[in-house]
Parts: C-alpha cells; sequence; structure tokens
C-alpha cells in the first residue's frame, strides 16, 4: 500500500498532468487585411482575424470576428505549393451559434488580388461559404468558426512561416458593412511594408 505522503504525491502529479491537458492550446493571431474596396465602404469597422493554432496531428485556423460591423460570407484558403504539398482533408469543425457555413461557397474564388497583396490567387485547397441567407448565416460580430486541417510532414510553425512569407494565403469576402461589401486578405510582406511606410508617413505630418 501507498504511505500518505506517497499518495499525495500521486494525487498532486495526476492533478497536474490534467490540469496541463485542459490548458488551451496557444494559438498565433494572424489579421486579415482589405485588399479590395471598390465601394469605398468604411473599414474602420473592421476587425477581422485568424487564430492559427496546433490540433490533433493538424492545424485549426480560429476566424474572429471582433469588429463592429461586416459579416464574413466566404472563406477561401489559398491551393500553393506550400498548401498543397502538406495540407489536407479541410472540414470545418466548429461554428459558434449563429454561424452556418457549408463547404464551397459563391464566389468560387476570391476578387484578384493586386501586386502588392501577392498576385494573382492560385485556386482553392479549401473554401467554404455562409449558407442563405448569408447576412444571417455568416460570421457577424462576436462569433466565431473553425476550419481544420491535417499536416503532413509540415508543423504549425511552418504553416505560420508560409503565412508570413505570402506563400500561402486566406481571404474573405466580408459583406454588410452598410450596404457594401469588401475582400480581406492575410496580407504579403510587400503589403505590410507598404503599409509600414505610410504610417510612418502619417505619423510624421
Amino acid at each position: 500500500m501507498l504511505s500518505s505522503k506517497m499518495r499525495i504525491r500521486a494525487l498532486i502529479g495526476a492533478g497536474t498532468v490534467a490540469a496541463m491537458c485542459a490548458m488551451p492550446a496557444m494559438g498565433t493571431r494572424v489579421d486579415l487585411l482589405v485588399y479590395e474596396n471598390a465601394d469605398n465602404a468604411d473599414t474602420s469597422v473592421l476587425d477581422l482575424w485568424v487564430d492559427v493554432l496546433p490540433s490533433a496531428g493538424g492545424v485549426d485556423f480560429v476566424f474572429h470576428n471582433d469588429g463592429t460591423d461586416g459579416v464574413a460570407a466566404n472563406v477561401y484558403f489559398e491551393n500553393t505549393a506550400f498548401s498543397s504539398a502538406f495540407m489536407s482533408n479541410g472540414a470545418i469543425t466548429f461554428q459558434s451559434a449563429g454561424v452556418n457555413f457549408a463547404p464551397g461557397g459563391s464566389p468560387g474564388n476570391p476578387a484578384p488580388p493586386g501586386m502588392m497583396w501577392g498576385g494573382a490567387w492560385a485556386g482553392n485547397i479549401f473554401s467554404a461559404g455562409a449558407t442563405p441567407p448569408p447576412s444571417m448565416n455568416g460570421l457577424s460580430p462576436g462569433e466565431t468558426m473553425t476550419i481544420s486541417f491535417d499536416l503532413t510532414g509540415a508543423t504549425v510553425a511552418d504553416v505560420l512561416d508560409a503565412l508570413n512569407s505570402g506563400s500561402f494565403r486566406i481571404a474573405q469576402h466580408v459583406i454588410s458593412i452598410g450596404e457594401f461589401s469588401v475582400w480581406t486578405i492575410t496580407p504579403a510582406p510587400s503589403a505590410l511594408a507598404l503599409l509600414g511606410l505610410a504610417a510612418v508617413g502619417r505619423r510624421r505630418r
């Protein structure tokens, strides 16, 4: 039989393991920035981002809408050399109350990004769209949705490196900004550099 001290140590050890298992995985925030705004919508109301974090054998992309207006109606994952080699079996694995997406969606591809944003879109490895009516079933302020992929031969750190380098992109179609819509994307380094220079210019005025 275990002594009292040994039983206490065993219970503490089991409790520590249980607490570690219960701790949420730490993710990395990646912002989605507006790259197409033909209607000159007020984009100051938007705060759209995706949390990239590990899952069992893969990667989770947790989409957040923390803005005060606008509804994300479509999400697109680009079919690049990186994503086609290492990512597979994309699926919607969680939707908060009020969100109802299905694989596919319309439009089938995002609006073409300019060179500043990484150039022409290379097609989708996975996409999803809100079911009708998208203004009601899309990702509204305060809502979340998770899309998961299996990873083979790559890690979540590799996914983040690909996103940071622009060799893999995520895009969104955002509607109901008043009467208008815009397109957002994970920014390429060239876009971040130009946006950084613009911010410096504004501070110097």
